[in-house]
């Protein structure tokens, strides 16, 4: 079996982990290294994806300087979207190449069946804590309905349908997933609201929705929710049981990385 080498980083720099990973994925491509999971939180920091654009931010940057918000550009897909302490983050590493069944066509993977592979994932880690989730066809990430109680409920939904629940307030994105594959290797990836500040993404046209409620599992139970800890095992596993890769916890060092502080780890 072909290990998944889990690895808490505590809470680090955006643009820090952007360069963490444009190494590992070098490395990951010329075989130095193994399939990795990288586990941690950022600091305050609002992403833009490769299609975002200058109306998804609300306010001028200075603005966002003083609520002590960070903005960084970013080379994964999507849109803008917020980064900050309570809000797992986990970027897959992984040779594509390697997983499952990919198409014959020279130099090309299965990048949807890797997104369905972390959608997947997310939805078993939130049904853990008794949230049911799932996706919406046109939308990015994963959605809770107050219509839609079991997972077969999501089957087939489309934003044309998610449209009155999302004016309303009655479906509401609790996860986000913004991946980059390069040469058949992925980075960036996959975000979960946990027990984080929602305000922040009332600030900006959150993934392009502009009618876009954000949760978190926090808010959703009514308490203060599980740790980022214990979510950040549960997506580990879940990764593990959707690639058919086993998770091993790895320390920082062995793939070059500082070491995560104590009190800042995620896993």
């Amino acid at each position: 079996m072909t290990t998944l080498s889990v690895i808490s980083l505590g809470r680090r720099d955006y643009a820090e982990m952007a360069r963490a990973q444009e190494q590992l994925a070098a490395d990951r491509l010329e075989g130095k290294i193994g399939d990795l999971l990288l586990l941690l939180e950022h600091p305050s920091t609002y992403t833009l994806g490769r299609r975002s654009e200058p109306s998804d931010l609300l306010h001028d940057t200075s603005w966002y300087r003083a609520q002590g918000i960070s903005i960084c550009e970013t080379p994964r897909g999507g849109k803008v979207t917020w980064h900050g302490p309570g809000q797992l983050v986990a970027y897959p590493v992984i040779d594509l190449r390697g997983l499952g069944t990919q198409p014959a066509e020279a130099g090309r993977v299965d990048v949807a069946g890797f997104v369905g592979s972390l959608e997947s994932s997310m939805a078993r880690t939130l049904a853990e804590w008794g949230l049911v989730a799932g996706r919406i066809e046109g939308l990015t990430g994963l959605w809770i309905d107050d219509e839609r109680p079991r997972p077969a409920d999501f089957e087939g939904v489309s934003a044309v349908d998610a449209a009155p629940g999302l004016a309303r307030g009655s479906i509401r994105k609790i996860g986000s997933i913004g991946l980059r594959i390069h040469r058949g290797v992925s980075t960036h990836g996959l975000s979960i609201n946990v027990n984080c500040d929602l305000e922040p993404f009332n600030w900006i046209n959150s993934c392009g929705i502009e009618s876009c409620r954000p949760t978190s599992i926090a808010t959703e139970l009514g308490n203060d929710g599980p740790s980022v800890e214990s979510v950040g095992a549960a997506i580990a596993a879940g990764i593990g049981a959707a690639t058919g890769l086993v998770p091993v916890k790895c320390d920082p060092g062995q793939v070059g990385l500082p070491e995560a502080r104590p009190e800042n780890s995620v896993a």
